[in-house]
């Protein structure tokens, strides 16, 4: 208890208060204080006289010198003019965030508003206060008065500027009162449950993005859950999870997270998004598997109108080390804990297989999610052997138990072979294909600002690449020689410029590709902002 009593003083910029250390110190901005703040009031009669008498204190509403009401009359945002707690961005820009999340989370997606407060902060309407909370914490939301088991009043605390956190100024605010104000629409209206943070945090953060859509702040927590995809769902801290309720936005819609939300108060989490999945003809075994493939498909290997619409941003995801195969079969046992995405690679020459291997046992990633359970993967180069074909080369079976908890798809030179069937990187009548498209000069890719072309064609081969506008003007021509590509397949890098090597202007491009006795076509966008 002294190392959440320390963290708190902290937090709210009373560390000359702390007579020693802190054994947990905040070494970077953390996205929310909703666990630390609530453990401490819920618990307040756990710690020392002494400490409760500085916490009591702390924990009330704070008393700042003005407050001005958001224009739609949602909101009652508190804050001071001079001082330390004076806002460093515009108070009518982050009124008219405050009132663009309720129409949007409220109005559009139907949550229930928080309820009133009876009258605390002035009146019923929900009430900001603005505070420097010195670089730690983005904002929390903090209950008062339990109303009902499990259900509270709140109010919510945001910092005064952003600076030194991936969002800065007005963009820092916005996606926090994104996010906290549906942190007093889960609190007042569903239930809390320590036990399932992570879905609270989920919920919240994916909530910027859908309000939000252009600040991106959830970016900076994915590579934690992009190096870690064999950490159960229970025990991420949720931020970096964002991207499973964008992922199960893009494929059911916004109407099933609202639909886990009804269901929390008789189950937990993980359960409420299988129902919820059940009740929409699928299952989390095989959505958990989907994921999987979805966050394959990211940076380089992404392709627009495919999977995460942001993909191309995102990091890539955590594979093992490559593990070879002996024909004519081997065997791999592994083991992986409960709701979790294992990524086996696997190479045979110059071929890479990844094989994307589930364990969706939602029973034991709540109660005992660090148990691991062992599998076994056998690849065959016998296309008949194995229980399931990969493509026209191999097979394989994998064994665990009990087998319903278990998924796999096959993803073969960046194929899909098996599963997710929904994308391959070529149809059947299609020769060619270009990524990224479209190619922003603005952005930053992560293999080098290149677009590639993917062609069936042979390693060496030498072919005539020609681009020309939307009117066939030539812009650009050369002979280029067949390699592999990132993504693992083969092709041809062009570097987005014309033939005096000056950037594109924005627009539509046709490009030609001849090689043997083919001429093949394609288009693609340029964005020079």
């Amino acid at each position: 208890m002294d190392s959440l009593y320390n963290l708190f003083l902290n937090v709210r910029g009373q560390s000359q208060l702390i007579t020693e250390k802190p054994s947990i110190l905040l070494t970077q901005p953390e996205k929310c204080g909703l666990s630390l703040v609530n453990t401490i009031a819920l618990n307040i009669d756990k710690f020392s006289p002494e400490q409760q008498i500085i916490l009591k204190v702390l924990l009330q509403r704070p008393s700042l010198q003005r407050s001005v009401v958001t224009p739609k009359g949602y909101f009652r945002i508190h804050y001071d003019q001079t001082g330390s707690n004076s806002p460093g961005y515009s108070l009518t820009e982050l009124a008219a965030a405050l009132d663009s999340a309720y129409e949007f989370e409220v109005n559009y997606l139907g949550y229930p508003p928080p309820p009133p407060d009876n009258g605390a902060g002035g009146d019923d309407r929900y009430d900001i206060y603005i505070l420097d909370l010195g670089g730690s914490y983005y904002g929390y939301t903090q209950f008062e008065d339990e109303i009902a088991n499990g259900k509270y009043l709140t109010f919510t605390v945001i910092d005064n500027d952003y600076q030194g956190y991936y969002s800065t100024g007005i963009d820092g605010a916005r996606v926090t009162v994104a996010h906290e104000f549906h942190h007093g629409i889960q609190a007042g209206n569903y239930i809390f449950r320590d036990s399932d943070l992570f879905f609270y945090e989920i919920t919240s953060t994916a909530m910027e993005e859908f309000v939000f859509n252009d600040v991106n702040d959830y970016y900076a927590y994915m590579s934690d859950y992009f190096n870690n995809p064999y950490r159960p769902f229970i025990l991420n801290n949720g931020y970096n999870l964002a991207i499973w309720n964008i992922f199960l936005k893009e494929r059911f819609g916004f109407d099933i997270l609202k639909r886990q939300w009804e269901l929390m108060p008789s189950a937990r989490a993980l359960n409420a998004i299988n129902i919820s999945l059940n009740e929409n003809s699928s299952t989390f075994r095989n959505e958990l598997n989907n994921f999987g493939v979805w966050t394959y498909f990211t940076n380089y290997r992404a392709f627009p109108g495919r999977y995460f619409k942001e993909a191309v941003n995102y990091p890539l995801i955590r594979t093992t080390n490559p593990m070879t195969f002996t024909p004519p079969s081997k065997s791999f046992t592994m083991s992986t804990r409960p709701t979790t995405n294992y990524f086996l690679k696997i190479v045979d020459g110059t071929d890479t297989l990844i094989s994307i291997i589930s364990n969706s046992d939602i029973i034991s990633g709540t109660d005992s999610a660090n148990n691991s359970f062992a599998f076994e993967y056998i690849l065959f180069s016998d296309t008949s052997a194995g229980d399931r074909k990969l493509a026209d080369k191999y097979s394989a079976t994998l064994n665990a138990s009990p087998q319903n908890f278990w998924s796999a798809s096959e993803i073969l030179n960046n194929f899909v072979v098996n599963g997710d069937s929904t994308f391959k990187f070529f149809g059947n009548d299609k020769e060619t294909f270009a990524f990224p498209n479209p190619y922003r000069y603005s952005k930053k890719y992560g293999l080098g600002n290149f677009v590639y072309f993917q062609i069936q064609a042979e390693l060496g081969d030498i072919v005539d690449l020609s681009v020309f506008t939307s009117s066939m003007k030539l812009v650009y021509s050369s002979n280029e020689s067949v390699s592999f590509l990132p993504n693992g397949a083969k092709g041809i890098k062009y570097e987005v410029k014309d033939l005096d090597k000056k950037h594109l202007a924005s627009g539509i491009y046709i490009y030609t590709i001849k090689y043997h006795d083919k001429t093949i076509t394609g288009k693609f966008v340029v964005f020079n902002e």
